[in-house]
């Protein structure tokens, strides 16, 4: 039992560490410098087999990303 309990924590230690995400941030302008709400950002990973992450701006142009650390 102890066995087991000792593995489960190792897994979940080496797990939490290995998924390291990254914040990106930012806005979204036209040429004249105006915020563009509901803009779609497109994060595309360098594996085509992982999925897009994507963000949609607010009212004032700005989004936020959650991504894994070394995917885009």
């Amino acid at each position: 039992m102890k066995n087991k309990l000792l593995f489960l924590l190792l897994f979940s230690i080496t797990t939490f560490c290995f998924s390291q995400k990254v914040t990106l941030s930012g806005s979204v302008k036209d040429s004249l410098q105006n915020p563009l709400s509901y803009a779609n950002v497109i994060a595309k990973p360098k594996d085509v087999s992982k999925n897009l992450q994507f963000a949609i701006t607010d009212n004032e142009g700005y989004y936020k990303l959650l991504l894994e650390k070394g995917d885009s």
